[in-house]
C-alpha cells in the first residue's frame, strides 16, 4: 500500500488505513479498544515495525502495538503473512511493516526546498486536524525533514444516531529525519518520532474495551496519555558487487501509558536491531539470493505506582537466520532456517530456551500466465504470551496452573498455505493489466498463554493456562486496470478453532474471525488533476461462535473519495471523503462483545463521516 492511496483515504488513525483490504480488520471502535487483525491473528502475534523498530508488547489491554502512529507520515505499508526466516522475532502470523516518508519522497527532481501545510475537518467526531512539514535537500545526496501535526477529536457519532461516550481524544505527532539517497552504493536514514494520544476514557472492565459504555460500565473515566518515542538508524550498502547487499538497523522504542489521575505509568523500553546481507549467486541455470543475518531485541518494562512497589519484567531475543530464494527457469523455491534464543521474566517466573524454525515454499510458473504455489513455515515467540505488561507483572510465582508440564514453553506457530496465481495483459481490452490470486491457509499456534482465572484479581493473577488455537480459511485477490482506472477486490473467509475443531470466536490479543469479508476498491483519474475513488466493504453474518459469545449480524459500508488539484503546478490539493456514506449502524466482528438479556452489547463504529482537507505545498 503506497502513499497515494493513504492520502486518497485521508486516514487519520490506524483503523482507517486498511479500509480497502479484506484481510485486515481493525475492531474496537474508539482508540482505546482498537486491535489490528491480519488473516484472523491479532497484532500481538505479528512482527510489527515502524522504520524497522519493533513495537513490542501491549502496555494495558491493547494499548501499544500498531495503533499509535500518524498515517500522514507514512510512505508505505507492507503486509506479509507468508512464512520466512527473515521476518524478525515473534512473527507467529507474519509481519506488518510501516515506513515513513523522507525529504526525497516529497521533493521534486528540480526542487531543493519544500514546505507543506495541511488542514482538515471530519464530521463524525467533529475533529480538526492541522500539520506542517518542511523538507530540504542538503547538497547532492542528503535531505532533511521536520514534521508536526495535531488532531482534536470529540466523541464520535455512530450509525443511525447517538454518540459513543469516552471516544474523543487528542493526537500529537512529531518527526525529524535525515536521509541520504543511494550514493556510491550507500544509503542512510536517521529518524526520531514522537506520537502521543491523550483522552478521558475507561481504564478497564465492561465498557472499556468490551461491550458498549452506553449500556453500563465499571468505574469512572480517567485522564490517560499514551506516548511512543522511536529513534531509528538504518544503513544500506549495495555496490556493483552482486555478493553485497548490506542492511544494518538499530532502534530504541519507548512506549508508555500514564494514568494521569492515578499517578501511575506503565512503560516499556526496547533496544534492538538487525544486520543482514543478501548474496546474489549464479550456479549453472539457477540464480540464488541468499540472505543471512542476525537480529536482537531487549525489552524492559516497569509499572510505576505512587503508593505501591514498582513491578518490572524483561524480555530478550537473539535470532540468526538464513533464507535462500532460488530461481530456476519456471520454478522459484524459497527455503530457510531461523534460530531464536530467548529469555523472559514473567513476574517471578522465567521462560527461557531456544528453537530452530524451518520454512519451505515453492512456486511453479504454468503456461498462459498461471502459476501454482505452496509453502510451510514455523516461528516461535519467547516473549511469554499476549498478556499485557500491566497484568503480566502481577503473576504469582507460586500459583502457576499449567497442567502436565513443569515449566513455561515458548509459543510456536505452524503455517501452511497454497494456491494459484494468474497474471496477464490485454485480457479484456488492449493494454489492460490483470492479476488474480487465491490462497488457502492454516495457522496453528501452540502453547499460547492466558490468565487461568479469566480476569485480573488483585494483587495477583491466580495463574496461567496454555491452549492451542488455529486459524484456517482462504483469501481471494483480484486486480484489474486499464488506462487511468484501477479496481481491486479482496475476499477473506476465516475461522478460529481450538485443537478439537470447536469455534473460538474472538480471543483478546490472540485471534478473531467473523463473517466472510469482501472489500472492493475503485480508483479513476478522468483528468490529470482529479482522482475519484469508491470502496465497498461487505461482511456476512457470523453464526459459528462458541456458546459464551454472541452471534454477529453482517453489514456493508460505502466510502467515496475525491482529490482535486485546481492549479497545474500541483501546489494546492483539495480532498473530499465520505466514509460510511449510508450511515450504516454496525460493529466490527472482532470488537469484544457480550449478551445481556438477549441483547448484543458491543461498541459500534462511526457513522457517516464527511471529511474535507486542503494541502498547500510550496
Amino acid at each position: 500500500m503506497g502513499r497515494d492511496e493513504l492520502l486518497r483515504r485521508q486516514a487519520s488513525q490506524t483503523s482507517e488505513i486498511f479500509r480497502g483490504d479484506a484481510s485486515v480488520e481493525v475492531g474496537g471502535g474508539s482508540r482505546n479498544a482498537q486491535r489490528l487483525y491480519l488473516r484472523g491473528l491479532e497484532s500481538s502475534n505479528l512482527n510489527v515495525t515502524v522504520d524497522g523498530a519493533r513495537q513490542g508488547r501491549d502496555l494495558h489491554q491493547h494499548r501499544g502495538g500498531a495503533t499509535n502512529l500518524d498515517p500522514e507520515l507514512l510512505q508505505s505499508v507492507e503486509l506479509d503473512p507468508h512464512p520466512s526466516a527473515d521476518q524478525g522475532p515473534g512473527a507467529l502470523g507474519g509481519g506488518v511493516r510501516f515506513r515513513t516518508v523522507d525529504a526525497q519522497d516529497l521533493l521534486g527532481p528540480d526542487e531543493d526546498t519544500g514546505f507543506r501545510l495541511s488542514t482538515g475537518y471530519a464530521t463524525a467526531d467533529s475533529s480538526e486536524r492541522g500539520s506542517a512539514t518542511g523538507f530540504q535537500r542538503l547538497g547532492r545526496d542528503w535531505g532533511a525533514l521536520a514534521h508536526i501535526s495535531g488532531t482534536n477529536r470529540d466523541d464520535y457519532e455512530v450509525g443511525g444516531g447517538g454518540t459513543m461516550p469516552f471516544s474523543g481524544g487528542r493526537d500529537r505527532s512529531y518527526m525529524a529525519q535525515a536521509s541520504r539517497v543511494p550514493a556510491d552504493g550507500h544509503e542512510l536514514r536517521l529518524g526520531v518520532q514522537r506520537h502521543s494520544y491523550k483522552d478521558d476514557s475507561l481504564y478497564g472492565g465492561p465498557g472499556s474495551d468490551t461491550g458498549d459504555p452506553r449500556a453500563g460500565y465499571r468505574g469512572d473515566p480517567e485522564s490517560q496519555e499514551q506516548k511512543r518515542d522511536t529513534w531509528t538508524v538504518e544503513h544500506r550498502y549495495q555496490p556493483e558487487d552482486p555478493h553485497i547487499h548490506w542492511q544494518a538497523r538499530a532502534y530504541r522504542n519507548d512506549n508508555r501509558l500514564e494514568r494521569l489521575d492515578e499517578g501511575t505509568e506503565t512503560r516499556a523500553v526496547e533496544h534492538g536491531g538487525d544486520l543482514r546481507n543478501t548474496f546474489t549467486l549464479h550456479a549453472g541455470p539457477t540464480r540464488h539470493r541468499l540472505t543471512t543475518g542476525f537480529d536482537y531485541y531487549s525489552e524492559d518494562a516497569r509499572l510505576q505506582q505512587e503508593e505501591s512497589p514498582d513491578l518490572s519484567q524483561s524480555s530478550r531475543n537473539f535470532g540468526a537466520f538464513l533464507q535462500n530464494r532460488l530461481d530456476w527457469e519456471r520454478l522459484h523455491i524459497s527455503t530457510g532456517l531461523r534460530f531464536d534464543d530467548y529469555v523472559t521474566n514473567l513476574g517471578g517466573q522465567e521462560l527461557d530456551g531456544d528453537a530452530v524454525s524451518p520454512n519451505l515454499s515453492a512456486e511453479l510458473a504454468l503456461p498462459a500466465g498461471w502459476s501454482v504455489f505452496g509453502g510451510y513455515g514455523e516461528a516461535v515467540s519467547g516473549a511469554g504470551g499476549t498478556i499485557p505488561i500491566g497484568w503480566l507483572q502481577r503473576i504469582d510465582a507460586d500459583a502457576t496452573q499449567l497442567e502436565g508440564i513443569d515449566s513455561l514453553r515458548a509459543e510456536k506457530s505452524r503455517r501452511g498455505e497454497g494456491g494459484l496465481r494468474y497474471q496477464s495483459r490485454d485480457l479484456v481490452t488492449a493494454g489492460d493489466r490483470a492479476r488474480l490470486e487465491v490462497t488457502a491457509f492454516e495457522t496453528r499456534i501452540e502453547n499460547s498463554l492466558t490468565r487461568a482465572d479469566g480476569g485480573p484479581p488483585h494483587p495477583y493473577i491466580e495463574g496461567l493456562e496454555e491452549y492451542d488455537v488455529q486459524v484456517r480459511g482462504y483469501e481471494l485477490r483480484v486486480n484489474w486496470g486499464a488506462g487511468s482506472y484501477d479496481t481491486r477486490l479482496s475476499f477473506l473467509s476465516a475461522e478460529t478453532e481450538d485443537e478439537d475443531g470447536n469455534p473460538l470466536g474472538v480471543i483478546r490479543r490472540q485471534s478473531g474471525s467473523g463473517g466472510d469479508r469482501l472489500a472492493w476498491d475503485h480508483q479513476w483519474s478522468p483528468h490529470e488533476t482529479l482522482i475519484l475513488g469508491y470502496t465497498l466493504t461487505w461482511v456476512g453474518n457470523h453464526t459459528d461462535v462458541p456458546d459464551d459469545q454472541p452471534e454477529r449480524d453482517g453489514y456493508q459500508t460505502h466510502d467515496v473519495q475525491a482529490q482535486w488539484r485546481p492549479w497545474a503546478d500541483e501546489r494546492l490539493t483539495l480532498g473530499l471523503v465520505v466514509n460510511n456514506l449510508l450511515d450504516e449502524e454496525y460493529a466490527e466482528h472482532t470488537s469484544l462483545a457480550f449478551e445481556e438479556d438477549g441483547d448484543l452489547i458491543v461498541r459500534e463504529e462511526p457513522g457517516r463521516d464527511l471529511r474535507v482537507k486542503a494541502t498547500m505545498q510550496f
